[in-house]
């Protein structure tokens, strides 16, 4: 039998490390836990590193299931009571958007770089993914650099939008964030950006050819109500973990 590492959902986890050599006595031993743990515990949670992808067809002939990858991983799962939850893995991806306005208002936009045979889009706001272990205030002034090479200030959240046409099916949540910027000239990344340009805000607002969404979030950049961070002291173990907004200004 494999030894059950427990965590505290009524889960067992078997890890790499107690992988044996042979696939036959790998299932041999996989079968056995399993009817061992079966009346302990709710959930069994198989972790395959991809050197030992040969023992997927063994897991999976036993009732595990696929539940999530990593570049290096595959974590299978299978219940062992029927009843038992089962935690989905990640449903969203997470992106993020930059309303970066100068001093004097105006606001920067990019024209991004048509996929072949499309016709160029208008300007929109910068913005992209967020990278794993990444901060929002962090992605959106790495995303205005990389798209147009202007060094940001983020100052706070103002919107966000959801839907369910994301990539590879899941759903996806964009955070909208208000930055300031010296009004340099910016330098539109060459990879992804066809232009990259400051505009006068009241013209972009009047411009029928803008997008709605942008106009809404220029608006509630200049006039609307924002979400400011916050740090609070003795929050959690480690305070720099965490991103927290609120309404309320930082001086209360």
């Amino acid at each position: 039998m494999f030894d059950a590492v427990v965590n505290p959902y009524g889960g067992c986890y078997i890890a790499p490390e107690q992988l044996p050599a042979s696939a036959a006595e790998f299932s041999d031993r996989l079968a056995q836990s399993m009817d061992a743990w079966r009346p302990l515990y709710r959930l069994c949670w198989l972790e395959l590193p991809a050197q030992r992808s040969d023992l997927v067809p063994y897991a999976v002939a036993l009732g595990f299931e696929f539940h999530h990858c990593q570049p290096e991983s595959l974590m299978l799962v299978t219940k062992l009571q029927p009843d038992a939850y089962l935690p989905l893995a990640a449903t969203h991806s997470i992106g993020v958007g930059a309303v970066v306005l100068s001093p004097a208002g105006r606001v920067l936009l990019v024209q991004e770089k048509p996929l072949p045979g499309k016709a160029a889009g208008y300007f929109k706001l910068p913005g992209g993914m967020v990278d794993a272990k990444e901060h929002l205030a962090e992605a959106v002034v790495r995303e205005v650099r990389e798209e147009t090479g202007i060094e940001a200030r983020f100052d706070s959240m103002l919107a966000l939008r959801h839907h369910h046409q994301g990539q590879f099916g899941a759903s996806n949540i964009y955070f909208v964030c208000r930055l300031y910027a010296d009004e340099k000239i910016p330098v539109a990344d060459p990879n992804e950006i066809l232009q990259a340009r400051w505009f006068d805000s009241d013209a972009y607002l009047q411009d029928d050819k803008a997008n709605p969404y942008n106009k809404l979030l220029l608006k509630t950049a200049l006039k609307g109500v924002v979400l400011h961070p916050h740090k609070i002291a003795g929050y959690m173990q480690s305070p720099e973990a965490y991103e927290i907004f609120s309404a309320l200004t930082p001086e209360g």
